[in-house]
């Protein structure tokens, strides 16, 4: 399915584009490649990729779009069954914090297609721009 802003960033084996769900502007979904219901089922390497592409997506949340913090957490509950991390940011005006800015955002909605599309481009921008 083509997402808004297409694919922001990729490893041999994992995947980062803007998140559908309701996580806000600039949530990227980061997947493995190949089929993996869980995180005790990647292999050695996909595992060794994964922490240094998180850090790397976090920061450019931080750095390229302002936000305060980057929050992480994993949804592998509707088919079909696949590692899905979430990263999405917390903005310096969010006033709540955790499960209570979580709550707010499902209740918001998804972002805009145009919205997660500039979001996506200027991630890529911030990735590059990693040393």
């Amino acid at each position: 399915m083509p997402l808004p802003g297409g694919l922001i960033a990729e490893t041999d084996r994992w995947r980062a584009e803007h998140c559908l769900g309701p996580f806000g502007v600039g949530a990227v979904v980061v997947k493995t490649k190949a089929h993996r219901e869980s995180l005790w089922e990647l292999e050695p390497d996909e595992a060794a990729e994964l922490g240094p592409f998180l850090q790397r997506v976090s920061g450019a949340i931080v750095h390229g779009l302002g936000a305060e913090r980057a929050y992480v957490t994993m949804w592998v509950d509707k088919p079909p069954y696949h590692v899905h991390l979430v990263v999405y940011p917390r903005w310096p005006d969010d006033e709540k914090r955790a499960l209570d800015l979580q709550n707010a955002r499902d209740a918001a909605g998804p972002a805009g297609d145009d919205e997660a599309a500039a979001a996506a481009e200027r991630l890529r921008s911030a990735l590059a721009a990693q040393p």
